[in-house]
């Protein structure tokens, strides 16, 4: 730890102290026919004269008075611009101070039509649009779109792609005003040349409801829009690269080959990936950018679907184990007649294998004793997955447009696994121990579909719209377990020898129809009709093997079940919306009714109730500023009980762990707030924002635990305390040397989580807290030297009230520093640092301490520096060790894991395209 901190306030002192000195820029804009006429706001740059770089910029205050920053003492050119006047252009060459004076600006209406000016600005704002010029801004050769953003006052882009824009979030990147392949901003900007882009604008966009219906509801999404040139409209390109290496034990390797052609509105994707470096999707850079996003539904316990276009775990890795990846794929895009129609697809194909060796120690708390565990365990499984999505949007006419969209998934897992758990009293008796294994094959199909249809009627915001969401999902297979238990309290030992069997089916679909009128000019409502179904089926058997025929075929009816879990909806809700220029307001008012019907068809019984609930969500907007936003947000809602805290489908997988429903559970409420602050100075590119968060949880569906003989029972209650998280979190980040390009950002975090259930029939009450500070300072020019350095110390607290003596609180610190050196003949030394420290507790006493090291060296060939040799070393102090530390209600866990630690691998990569940028 100590080394790490030396070096990053070693780096921060050498940074820091290259500052030089500058000169003062100073004037005031007038009108030229009155003086008296102040041009507040008139933007004034400053660029380099040789290349109409933009260096600094600047606003007049009320007074029309104005003053920069001249970097150095070269030459420069000043244009000072004002809505409705002609521009004023200047060469700043003194090398001291430079007084303008009064600047006088003629309005357009006297000047003569013959004169013209010409030249390039480099930022334009047009009402809510910030427009850049892209050739106004310095990248190097062969940049992508991440380089100029990176450049652009307003913006910055961190190391995973994430961009933020005057403080926001950017969710999507469009091309000339359309989504180029999938809905992952990083598509765009890691692969599209920097010189193909003629301007970058900047906005937020409606939500897809709003431009459909006409209703503006307030939601908006934080867009880049790129305008290609007219010569780069058109190619392809792409990405090849390979990579070998080993450790002492076994070699590594990775391997990816990319392509994409469009013409116009098509769009054509295609890619092979294998690797065994921890790479499963493409690489962890280029998820999803090359038009592979996925069309994904969620079942809710209660029956309820809700869609998303997202992933799976065939597009990650969690770092556990170390795994060996195959993935393919092939996508398609067009739109023809002036997009009315459009057309979106793609499949995939993987396999991904693992092997995860792990080990587990728990404390559990209990009134007036303590039981320790350790467990041990290893895992190997094999995931094998087709997926196929597609969208179709239709617009019928100027005002009804129709989307389809259906995705499918079909699957096989097969897994085995192992493991060995020994429990003991708080003296060190040994109380139990158990040894199993399970080997498990299962195949899985699921089918998603929704339409929605959409109508914008005569009168202004008047719409009606509706949807249909459904999916259907199979899951069948077969396995077997081998468990011996010893109970030695009791001298008694429990042998499970087992076929298993499984299927599921389920059934679900959403219907909904929807009413917008305009009240008047600010205020609209909405009246909507939602009728869900949901029909579950579960059928898991256990058999006994036959000792004469030596076959699995005798049912274990203890071990075994057949449930069906059906669900119906009926939901309405009315809303009304009401926006101005300063305000934006929503209160939707939701009533549900919920009825559940559940049926054991082994033991003939059936179970049904009904649930009428009121969910109301408010959201008020104040816009105190283009540039300062106040919000608060309110939402109540109602959660059902599942299937599994109904009824648990019994299973023996775990001997010492049982679980046991409750068929008189209720629905839970919580109650939800938020109170949120975001500012941005575009001229100083500041910004900040604080958000305020807490929930209440009532009736909350809690596990409750008997522990007998070092046996858990758990078993699932509404309890009558208010469970309570509260949190809060913020940052403020701002330019520190404007000269050297150095940023600075700080991120504070804090968490208190509040919850109980009943051990042995004593409350026990559980507190989690969390809280950090982060300091971050960044440089990106790529020339020199540059870096991103982060440092965040932090406490977490996790405390039972049945042992309050025996926590897990302690310290915990993370450091990061990625550091580069840009030498001449395209040279790149790098150095990646992550460090992090957990301290000892009273239960864990060990520290946990990881520092990984990633050192390289990459040069590029070519002359467009398209081909890039990289030879790096992984984890090059071979520290890598997995672990993690939390509180689950009283029982205190420490994981350790394997993982990927020292390698060195060699990389040669090729970035290919037939796209021109353009000429100047």
């Amino acid at each position: 730890m100590k080394r790490l901190t030396t070096l990053f306030v070693f780096i921060l002192m050498t940074v820091f102290a290259a500052v030089y000195g500058q000169v003062k820029v100073t004037g005031e804009v007038v009108d030229d026919a009155d003086e008296a006429i102040k041009l507040s706001n008139a933007s004034i740059m400053l660029l380099r004269a040789k290349d109409s770089i933009l260096v600094q910029h600047t606003r007049a205050d009320p007074s029309g008075k104005f003053s920069l920053l001249r970097p150095d003492t070269i030459p420069y050119l000043l244009i000072i611009t004002y809505p409705k006047y002609g521009d004023y252009y200047k060469t700043i060459v003194e090398e001291s101070d430079a007084s303008l004076g009064t600047v006088r600006l003629s309005n357009v209406s006297q000047l003569l039509e013959e004169v013209i000016v010409t030249g390039k600005i480099p930022v334009v704002i047009k009402g809510d649009t910030t427009e850049y010029d892209a050739s106004s801004f310095a990248v190097e050769k062969n940049a992508k779109v991440e380089d100029l953003l990176k450049v652009l006052p307003g913006i910055s882009v961190d190391a995973s792609g994430k961009i933020t824009a005057q403080g926001k979030t950017v969710e999507k990147v469009l091309v000339d005003g359309e989504e180029f392949f999938g809905n992952d901003p990083t598509l765009v900007t890691r692969n599209v040349r920097s010189d193909m882009v003629d301007k970058v604008q900047l906005y937020e966009k409606k939500s897809e409801e709003a431009d459909r219906t006409g209703v503006d509801d307030g939601q908006r999404t934080q867009t880049i829009n790129l305008k290609l040139k007219e010569d780069a409209k058109k190619g392809m390109f792409g990405k090849t690269e390979a990579g070998a290496g080993g450790d002492t034990d076994r070699g590594f390797y990775t391997g990816t080959l990319a392509f994409n052609k469009f013409n116009g509105s098509q769009k054509i994707g295609l890619f092979g990936l294998t690797s065994n470096d921890g790479t499963v999707s493409l690489n962890w850079e280029d998820s999803d950018r090359f038009g592979f996003s996925d069309l994904s539904s969620e079942v809710s316990d209660d029956g309820s679907v809700s869609f998303s276009w997202r992933g799976d775990d065939m597009d990650y890795w969690n770092g556990r184990g170390r795994p060996r990846a195959l993935s393919t794929g092939v996508s398609f895009a067009d739109a023809w007649k002036d997009s009315k129609h459009k057309l979106n697809t793609s499949y995939k194909f993987g396999i991904i294998e693992n092997e995860e060796e792990s080990s587990r120690i728990m404390q559990e708390n209990l009134l007036d004793a303590v039981l320790n565990s350790n467990e041990e365990s290893y895992s190997k499984a094999q995931n094998q997955k087709h997926r196929f999505n597609g969208r179709y949007d239709l617009k019928i006419d100027s005002l009804t447009t129709l989307t389809v969209s259906v995705g499918a998934t079909v699957g096989n897992v097969e897994s085995r696994r192992s493991q060995q758990t020994n429990t003991f009293d708080g003296d060190g008796n040994q109380i139990n121990d158990n040894i199993a294994s399970q080997h498990m094959q299962s195949d899985n199909l699921s089918v998603d579909y929704s339409a929605y249809l959409t109508r914008k009627l005569r009168k202004e915001g008047r719409s009606l719209s509706l949807r249909v969401n459904g999916n259907r999902n199979e899951t069948s297979g077969e396995g077997w377990l081998n468990s011996t238990a010893n109970f030695f309290v009791l001298d008694s030992i429990s042998e499970i020898d087992q076929r298993k069997t499984m299927q599921s089916v389920g059934n679900n679909i959403r219907t909904s129809i929807a009413y917008t009128e305009p009240l008047w000019k600010r205020l609209s409502s909405s009246l909507q009709y939602e009728f869900s179904r949901g029909v579950s089926t579960s059928i898991n058997n256990s058999f006994n093997q036959v000792a004469l025929t030596g076959e699995y075929n005798e049912l274990d009816r203890e071990f075994s079940n057949d449930f069906d879990f059906n669900t119906t909806r009926h939901a309405a809700n009315l809303s009304f919306n009401y926006r101005s220029e300063l305000l934006d307001a929503n209160l939707t008012n939701n009533v549900r009714n919920d009825e559940l019907y559940q049926v054991n068809n082994y033991e003939g019984m059936d179970l049904s109730r009904s649930f009428l609930t009121y969910n109301p969500t408010l959201f008020v907007r104040y816009k105190i500023s283009k540039a300062k936003n106040l919000s608060f947000r309110f939402n109540r809602n109602n959660s059902l009980p599942s299937l599994m805290q109904i009824q648990p489908l019994r299973q023996n997988a775990d001997q010492l762990n049982i679980v046991v429903g409750n068929e008189n559970l209720r629905p839970s409420q919580s109650n939800s707030y938020n109170v949120s602050f975001d500012t941005y100075n575009m001229l100083k590119n500041q910004y900040a924002y604080v958000s305020l968060n807490w929930s209440q949880r009532f009736n909350n569906i809690q596990q409750n635990i008997l522990i007998e003989d070092g046996r858990r029972t758990l078993s699932y209650a509404n309890l009558d305390r208010v469970a309570n998280t509260m949190s809060v979190w913020g940052s403020i980040g701002r330019d520190l040397i404007k000269k050297q390009k150095v940023r600075g950002n700080i991120f504070f975090d804090a968490t208190y989580n509040n919850y109980f259930n009943y051990i042995n029939g004593d409350l026990s009450e559980n507190d989690n807290i969390d809280f950090s500070l982060s300091l971050n300072f960044s440089r990106n020019v790529k020339k020199g030297f540059d870096f991103s350095i982060g440092f965040t110390p932090g406490y977490s607290l996790l405390r039972n009230s049945l042992q309050p003596d025996l926590n897990s609180n302690g310290f915990v610190y993370r450091g990061n520093a990625n550091l580069e050196y840009h030498m001449p003949w395209k040279i790149r030394i790098y150095s990646n640092l992550n460090y992090l420290y957990q301290a000892p507790t009273r239960v864990f006493t060990e520290k946990l301490e990881r520092f990984l090291w990633q050192p390289g060296v990459s040069k590029k060939f070519l002359k467009d520096e398209s081909l890039t040799l990289n030879f790096f070393i992984n984890d090059a102090l071979n520290q890598n060790i997995g672990f993690t530390r939390q509180q689950n209600a009283s029982t205190l866990v420490q994981d350790r894991y394997n993982t990927i630690a020292r390698y060195y691998m060699l990389k040669v990569s090729w970035d290919f395209t037939s796209m021109n940028g353009g000429k100047e």
